[in-house]
């Protein structure tokens, strides 16, 4: 009997052994095993350079989640993350990144305007690869051509990886207190603020106070020509290309000159509940933002389009005469709708509002 019970045990331990052997072949748990405290040596690693992480003074901008198995931290990040109170809404930008990319951090603090950047490795066994703390206070950076040119200097030699322009511009955008967590929902997806994003926030809420999105209604949009602005109305109204809610094309210069030099795109508003179609046809022109927002020729481009973004901001700015034109609104029907997606057709020629020889 005692025999029989040591063998029982010896086979118990075997299957265990080959168990716990075969977790650690299942892609995720080797990285996750490798070093459990990761994410807390992370943030002990920003706080050495910065000082307490707190809810009044810090954003972490992060693309966690988006690397390969980067998910394996995921829990640990919020448990730091929510130990230091910190709040998902008002300290912390999820951004968007391709499956090959690096798993990285930035943590801003909007006092002092200094920023560690953080990058971790997990080729062998995952451990911080990259530290830098700069400080990026835009006031302090643009101050100056010494100072425009010393910071121009770290972005040539990519002080961040590449990514100093995203960070320095959603930073100093949050550190103002007017980012709308909205229009940070639609930075996730781009993972980088300029004016294309804001334009497109801009065109999106014109849209929903012209056209409003009640129950029954829908867009259809057709960006052409097209820009940073397409993931607004992705994120904003899950117009998604795979739920055909989105035909992206650009134009040529005539066609663009035939529209009136500053086409935005065609908004196909569907009201099911009155059985009506329209085809509203906006406008946005950059130079209204250039001349309003104190951009100089001789910017550098993280100034001028920094400073178009904190003016188009602004919501008091959205009604500034000739920012966002109504070029056309037609009434439509499914027909109509079906030949503007078809691959061959201009929607604007469908429409009526280009002859098809204009593109020559």
């Amino acid at each position: 009997m005692n025999t029989k019970i040591i063998k029982n045990k010896f086979t118990y331990l075997i299957f265990l052994t080959a168990l716990i052997f075969s977790l650690g072949a299942v892609p995720g748990m080797a990285a996750e095993g490798c070093n459990s405290n990761l994410m807390a040596q992370v943030f002990s690693a920003a706080e050495a350079d910065l000082g307490a992480v707190g809810p009044q003074n810090t954003l972490v901008i992060t693309d966690i989640g988006s690397p390969e198995e980067s998910y394996v931290f995921l829990d640990d990040f919020y448990s730091e993350f929510y130990s230091r109170d910190l709040l998902y809404t008002k300290n912390l930008l999820t951004v968007q990144n391709s499956r090959n990319s690096p798993l990285w951090f930035a943590f801003f603090n909007k006092c002092s305007g200094k920023c560690t950047y953080i990058e971790v490795s997990s080729e062998n066994e995952s451990n911080i690869s990259y530290k830098v703390t700069e400080n990026i206070k835009f006031s302090k950076l643009s101050k100056t051509n010494e100072s425009r040119a010393a910071w121009n200097e770290k972005v040539n030699n990519s002080v961040f990886n590449g990514r100093e322009f995203a960070i320095l511009t959603i930073s100093n955008a949050w550190a103002t207190g007017k980012l709308d967590y909205e229009l940070m929902q639609c930075l996730e997806v781009h993972n980088h603020f300029c004016p294309g994003v804001s334009s497109g926030y801009v065109l999106a809420n014109w849209m929903e106070e012209n056209y409003p999105l009640k129950e029954g209604v829908s867009y259809t949009v057709f960006s052409c020509p097209n820009w940073c602005k397409e993931d607004v109305f992705v994120k904003r109204w899950d117009t998604t290309p795979g739920k055909g809610g989105i035909w992206v094309s650009t134009l040529t210069d005539n066609e663009t000159e035939a529209l009136g030099g500053s086409p935005a795109g065609i908004f196909v508003v569907t009201d099911k509940n009155a059985g009506t179609m329209k085809a509203v046809v906006l406008g946005f022109d950059f130079d209204v933002v250039n001349a309003n927002s104190g951009v100089k020729a001789d910017d550098p481009g993280w100034v001028s389009k920094y400073l178009a973004d904190l003016w188009l901001m602004d919501k008091e700015n959205w009604d500034t005469q000739g920012l966002v034109s109504v070029i056309s609104v037609k009434d439509i029907d499914a027909d109509t709708l079906s030949k503007m997606k078809q691959a061959d057709n201009n929607p604007y020629v469908v429409l009526g509002l280009l002859n098809s020889t204009e593109n020559n």
